[in-house]
């Protein structure tokens, strides 16, 4: 819409200075009043709107859609030309989008605003265009009408469906939490038997007991990824921002991630400098940040694969890089991989091993460090997904 302004703007500016300067010398004594009220006009929206106040300000939108109604009204009188009156219907669409969300006199006043213009330009016209002039107002105002109109249908939909999708993450977020517990004390008393504590197993015993864990642990995996991305999705979403020592969070990470990485053989290695930096971000959101990562990774190699951590460093941020010898990701699924609930077609019945969440919490949480995330992948050679970690806290943290 901004964009759209920007351009009607431009074009309505550039119209009245050509037919400016095509009338401006015929009979313009007669018209001097006219002249002078779509000039002021014109200086209001290029240099108060345009130049000075900016994009952003808080009055510039009401005074320049103001100033273009005047100077579209008077610019039909003053050139004799009413194809300018095409530009009130369409700014008055444009006032009605500004002034929905106002109150009850303040949406009066934006009614009355988008007529007051073509009926003086009318009035100062012949009498024979004062038809037309009066269509104009008319059609201004039930178009700034039409636009408060839908923009209050398209709000209270836009509710309805926040309301639904927050009631949907409350549910979700209970759901996932409670299921976590009972199968982290199934995930523990399993590991205990596997271990032989409870007793001698036998080597099928101890087969199906090896399965339960497995499965145990990807259901646990989804849980936290689904409450993760619950979380991520929030509003009041938040980073605490301290210090970091990433190689004592990628030893942390290794540690974790052994289980899974046991069951398929899976090698991981890391490498960094000596000298390191300690970036500013929260721990708990990279912690799991590096987690889905080599997750992820794992989900895509076959046994005896190898994943790589490795960190790098410039002067403006620190560079994370995950890579793995997998089966990588195909050139038309790439620009996908980051959208929720996506798991490429290359990955056979691997992908099943997931929700397709882990890449999305990774990209909303490193862009709420104001980091970026990178993908580079050959198929059936690899994939390595980096992202970058800014040395100095942004103001907007």
């Amino acid at each position: 819409m901004a964009r759209f302004d920007r351009y009607l703007r431009r074009l309505l500016y550039i119209v009245f200075l050509f037919f400016l300067f095509l009338a401006f010398p015929s009979d313009w004594e007669q018209r001097i009043i006219l002249l002078a009220v779509s000039g002021v006009s014109l200086l209001a929206g290029l240099f108060f709107a345009e130049i000075w106040w900016g994009e952003h300000s808080f009055f510039q939108n009401r005074l320049v859609i103001a100033s273009e109604l005047v100077l579209a009204s008077c610019a039909a009188s003053f050139f004799s030309l009413p194809h300018f009156l095409f530009f009130t219907p369409v700014i008055a669409l444009r006032m009605g989008l500004l002034f929905a969300d106002e109150s009850g006199w303040k949406q009066r006043i934006a009614l009355v605003m988008t007529s007051v213009p073509p009926l003086l330009a009318g009035i100062a016209a012949s009498p024979p265009a004062l038809t037309l002039y009066l269509a104009a107002a008319l059609a201004a105002s039930c178009a700034a009408c039409f636009s408060m109109l839908f923009h209050r249908e398209q709000k209270s939909i836009r509710l309805e469906t926040e309301k639904n999708l927050q009631t949907k993450d409350a549910i979700l977020s209970t759901l996932a939490h409670e299921v976590r517990t009972p199968l982290t004390v199934i995930q523990s008393t399993v590991d205990i038997m596997c271990e032989g504590r409870g007793g001698p197993l036998s080597p099928r015993q101890y087969q199906f007991l090896q399965s339960v864990g497995s499965n145990v642990r990807r259901l646990v995996t989804l849980s936290d990824a689904i409450l993760a991305s619950i979380r991520v999705e929030s509003a009041w979403f938040t980073v605490s921002l301290h210090p970091i020592d990433i190689r004592r969070l990628i030893k942390d990470v290794a540690v974790h991630m052994r289980p899974v990485l046991e069951e398929k053989q899976i090698e991981l290695r890391y490498s960094f400098p000596k000298l390191l930096s300690r970036p500013p971000a929260d721990e708990g959101w990279i912690h799991q940040v590096l987690v889905n990562l080599v997750h992820n990774a794992v989900k895509h190699l076959r046994y005896g694969g190898r994943i790589i951590i490795s960190v790098n460093e410039n002067e403006q941020a620190m560079v994370v890089s995950v890579s793995d010898n997998g089966s990588g990701i195909r050139l038309g699924e790439r620009a996908k991989v980051f959208n929720e609930f996506f798991q490429g077609d290359s990955w056979s019945d691997e992908q099943l091993d997931g929700a397709g969440l882990g890449l999305a919490i990774v990209k909303k949480v490193i862009e709420k460090h104001n980091g970026k995330v990178y993908v580079s992948s050959v198929e059936h050679v690899g994939t390595t997904v980096s992202f970058t970690l800014p040395h100095h806290e942004e103001d907007d943290q």
